[in-house]
């Protein structure tokens, strides 16, 4: 009794503790939450201009300064992580949906965003049915939270960096998987899935 209501306590205060710092974010927010607010600001007033096109593809940074307040800096100060200080261009909104909506208007975020989701309903279909038979639930739970998570993350980030090629494989072997037939055997799959790993490490 004494441990759970000492961890109780524990969690109450790191509770506590992250919704002031929340607060505190709101209240004074530092320059890297105001660029990201401005430059979603930026963003969604680029649609508004071109609701079903966009701006054009990789225009963003050409039409940002137009559309963006006084509040937004010249770039984001990066350092750490084995990398020297040096200033960041902000040339995205730091939101995946938001670049797309604004570069490519409506029609390029339901087609981007239809996609992903058609690709998640493969998954979770792949999931019950793994679930009912048994065999390959383990691909089906990674497949289905790797899509999550990049669909949640895709929110307040985008494509861009060293993560790129990760994301993009990843994504790439999870459509694989939720876009393949499950009625060959079992053996049959695990060495297709072998020689795809195979051949993947190979390049």
């Amino acid at each position: 009794g004494v441990v759970l209501m000492g961890g109780f306590g524990v969690g109450t205060a790191m509770l506590q503790e992250r919704i002031d710092s929340i607060t505190e974010v709101t209240d004074a927010p530092d320059q890297s939450v105001v660029d990201r607010y401005t430059l979603w600001a930026a963003a969604t007033g680029m649609w508004r201009e071109h609701p079903w096109t966009g701006v054009g593809l990789k225009n963003f940074p050409e039409y940002r300064d137009g559309h963006a307040t006084l509040a937004l800096s010249s770039g984001s100060d990066i350092a750490g992580a084995g990398e020297e200080y040096h200033r960041q261009a902000l040339l995205s909104p730091h939101s995946m949906y938001l670049l797309v909506l604004s570069e490519q208007g409506l029609i390029g975020l339901l087609t981007l965003a239809g996609g992903w989701l058609a690709l998640l309903v493969c998954a979770l279909r792949r999931l019950l049915r793994a679930r009912r038979r048994g065999p390959g639930l383990d691909c089906a739970l990674v497949a289905v939270g790797l899509l999550l998570w990049l669909l949640t993350d895709f929110v307040y980030g985008d494509i861009g960096g060293p993560s790129t090629v990760l994301t993009g494989v990843a994504l790439g072997l999870t459509a694989w998987w939720a876009l393949s037939r499950d009625d060959l055997p079992r053996t049959a799959r695990c060495d297709e899935a072998s020689e795809r790993v195979e051949e993947a490490a190979t390049r």
